[in-house]
């Protein structure tokens, strides 16, 4: 059977732009349309009044770099919140000069192991693992329009956010990756032109340099899988992480299907 996978939203500006509605659960439900959305960075968006017709909060998991040379769009009747992952600089997803240097100084096998490990480090982290945790409750309010939380690509640190969301409400871990993979569709424009950047201020850029970089900027299927085996190691099972790692309780479950899922 064909992996059903989030709704592409074409908004003008904006990159990597979906709603999980019409995703639906190994138990037949089907998650809400226009309730969950996942988005790289908005600061290019044409029209915020699009936010204020669609999106009741934004949840923004940049660090306060990523936030401060691109800042949110003012949308008039939008909560925003700042939720950083990281406490510190992370090369390959917090996307600043600093950051970025990091990535150059790898072989791909490296750069894939060091990107796993920063998914690994999404439940091993006690700062980011609390940050997932207060993002998640925040889903428990019972809102007007959509909650859209997102990174720089809308990748890493926001796809993360979703696989959360899609396991909690029952989306089958086969579409779960396949969604999460369907990135590299959505991005790659932008990493051509990343890899083009690289090799105007390096000078050169072999295939094994862009593998490099494609490692860092890509979407791999070996980090939502370290995820998912992460939760295993630690609590068990992935409902044991929710659980326990999360901190969603049995009766806020049930809240969530209420609330996202038909």
């Amino acid at each position: 059977m064909e992996p059903i996978i989030s709704t592409y939203l074409p908004v003008e500006g904006l990159t990597n732009t979906r709603d999980l509605g019409g995703m639906r659960t190994a138990d037949g439900h089907t998650i809400r349309r226009g309730r969950l959305f996942r988005s790289g960075k908005l600061d290019n968006l044409k029209d915020p009044a699009w936010l204020s017709d669609h999106v009741s909060l934004i949840v923004d998991f940049r660090s306060t770099k990523e936030k401060d040379d691109h800042p949110e769009p003012v949308a008039a009747g939008v909560e925003y919140l700042h939720i950083p992952l990281f406490e510190r600089r992370t090369s390959g997803v917090t996307r600043d000069k600093e950051s970025d240097r990091g990535i150059a100084a790898l072989d791909p096998e490296s750069a894939l192991a060091r990107m796993a490990g920063v998914y690994r480090s999404f439940l091993t982290d006690e700062f980011s693992l609390s940050q997932y945790r207060r993002f998640m409750h925040l889903l428990l309010e019972d809102r007007e329009k959509a909650v859209l939380w997102h990174c720089s690509a809308g990748k890493d640190r926001t796809g993360t956010g979703a696989l959360f969301v899609q396991a909690l409400l029952g989306v089958s871990r086969e579409d779960i990756l396949a969604d999460y993979m369907i990135s590299n569709i959505y991005l790659e424009p932008e990493i051509r032109q990343q890899i083009a950047d690289r090799a105007a201020q390096t000078g050169s850029m072999d295939e094994t340099q862009e593998k490099i970089m494609r490692c860092f900027i890509g979407a791999h299927e070996e980090y939502p899988q370290m995820v998912f085996r992460t939760a295993d190691e630690l609590y068990g099972s992935f409902d044991g992480f929710i659980r326990d790692g999360l901190q969603i309780t049995d009766s806020e479950r049930e809240t969530f299907r209420k609330l996202y899922l038909e």
